[in-house]
């Protein structure tokens, strides 16, 4: 029996790429996943298999939810976003114990999405001014998140996503058997040894593409920025571009039925970041206020900022 794999996630901490990544990885190894995204908002079926159904949203109730996954026996990648039961806990009253009790006999293994704090908020700050939770193509991302947008984040919104992390790292410990903590920072600086590591598997996507998985994303980063600058820094190695294309097509091979959509593109970096928001060093104050209340967490310099911005441009710049 293969294993089934649930991922958590407060969303804004790589849930969504560690998903589709996990899912190409194991097809690519010839092992049949579907890969049926978020777990409350709708959930169908496609020739006898479990997938992602978008249109029944929220309609239905946990008792459906939990004989769809009691009965079907497809290989699965699942996610629980823990903001979606705040949503749905606003539409209706429902015991979600009995779904947890489901997740923790159903998949073998359960994954905790982690990040820092400070850049979780941040993400998702950007997202409720753009509107806009991932994007999927270099045109998408051209267009929400450009070089040249500028914009104030709504520090009073920052300050309650930090709380709500907080939240979510007692919702996980609490409901689920986790196997084990997925940071952001490591899954997006190795992601392939990291695809090892969680599947225990010897298989390289490089062996059977030409491409790893880290240089596929890393360029289409590369791309988006280099059309927007025309700065040779984001320029990569052409012999890449082909095999990038290759990988692309297996992956939309998947597309919709072991995949909702495509990998995502890396929206942001850290320096894009800092860039972009006009009261960022605000933002850094709040957080480091923030980091006064909790034990977890140490408040942040200028330093630690410039140290993170060196290992990203490393990744993503040339």
């Amino acid at each position: 029996m293969l294993p089934n794999y649930l991922i958590l996630t407060p969303d804004g901490v790589g849930s969504t790429y560690l998903q589709r990544a996990l899912t190409v990885y194991l097809n690519s190894a010839n092992l049949d996943y579907w890969n049926t995204h978020e777990l409350l908002n709708g959930l169908g079926f496609s020739q006898g298999n479990l997938c992602k159904e978008v249109d029944k949203k929220y309609s239905q109730t946990i008792p459906e939810i939990c004989g769809l996954l009691e009965t079907t026996t497809n290989n699965l990648v699942s996610r629980i976003a823990q903001y979606h039961i705040t949503n749905r806990s606003k539409l209706k009253k429902e015991d979600y114990q009995p779904l947890y009790d489901v997740c923790n006999k159903k998949f073998d293994k359960i994954f905790y999405c982690t990040r820092d704090p400070f850049e979780y908020a941040l993400s998702w700050s950007i997202r409720h001014n753009t509107h806009t939770l991932n994007v999927f193509s270099v045109a998408d991302r051209i267009e929400v998140h450009g070089k040249y947008i500028k914009q104030k984040l709504n520090l009073e919104y920052f300050n309650r996503k930090l709380e709500q992390y907080k939240g979510y790292e007692y919702w996980a410990e609490d409901n689920f058997n986790i196997t084990r903590a997925v940071d952001y920072d490591d899954n997006h600086c190795d992601v392939d040894n990291m695809m090892k590591e969680l599947t225990g598997l010897d298989h390289s996507i490089t062996d059977r593409f030409g491409i790893s998985l880290q240089d596929y994303s890393t360029v289409r980063y590369l791309v988006s920025m280099y059309m927007q600058t025309k700065d040779k820094q984001y320029l990569f190695d052409k012999h890449k571009a082909p095999l990038a294309m290759q990988l692309k097509k297996f992956i939309q091979s998947m597309v919709p039925s072991r995949l909702p959509n495509e990998i995502p593109v890396k929206m942001n970096t850290l320096q894009d970041k800092q860039n972009r928001v006009l009261n960022f060093d605000e933002a850094v104050e709040v957080y480091n206020k923030w980091t006064t209340t909790t034990n977890n967490y140490a408040a942040i310099s200028q330093q630690d900022i410039a140290q993170r911005i060196e290992i990203e441009s490393k990744i993503y710049a040339t």
